[in-house]
């Protein structure tokens, strides 16, 4: 593989305004968690030691839950009508990153395949973001009186 190949996997994240989904708060935590993404990649680019990129990972784990949860409740404070299958979405996605920090904690030294999960948490939650949470921007759009 050759160093731009490899440095490809590590490019940072834009965030777009088209991302936004109507709610400030959540558009706030969002564009925080694509700077935690984007922190990740980097610090995993410069290869440093495994614990530090562990200690960020774990970090962009506890900082999506803490998310997951005040979603859930703007959601369900603005009858939400899809709230019940985004719950489910977001249970996925946690037992997806808790079984990746499990793998990824297990590693001394780690080797190719704890590096691909790492950046998996990152294709994991970009996947979520742009192609679950952006389902709901029309429903909280119309909450503010935005059409």
């Amino acid at each position: 593989m050759t160093s731009d190949a490899a440095d490809s996997r590590f490019t940072p994240l834009v965030w777009l305004s088209e991302f936004e989904t109507g709610h400030p708060d959540i558009d706030d935590a969002h564009r925080q968690l694509l700077a935690d993404i984007n922190a990740l990649s980097h610090l995993l680019a410069r290869r440093p030691e495994w614990s530090q990129v562990l200690g960020k990972s774990r970090q962009l784990r506890d900082r999506c839950f803490k998310h997951f949860e005040e979603e859930e409740e703007v959601l369900e404070n603005t009858s939400y009508d899809k709230l019940a299958t985004h719950r489910k979405e977001h249970l996925m996605v946690k037992r997806q990153l808790d079984e990746i920090l499990v793998q990824i904690s297990k590693a001394k030294i780690p080797s190719r395949v704890e590096v691909e999960a790492v950046l998996l948490l990152r294709s994991i939650l970009v996947n979520h973001f742009f192609r679950y949470d952006i389902l709901y921007k029309v429903h909280l759009l119309r909450e503010r009186g935005i059409n």
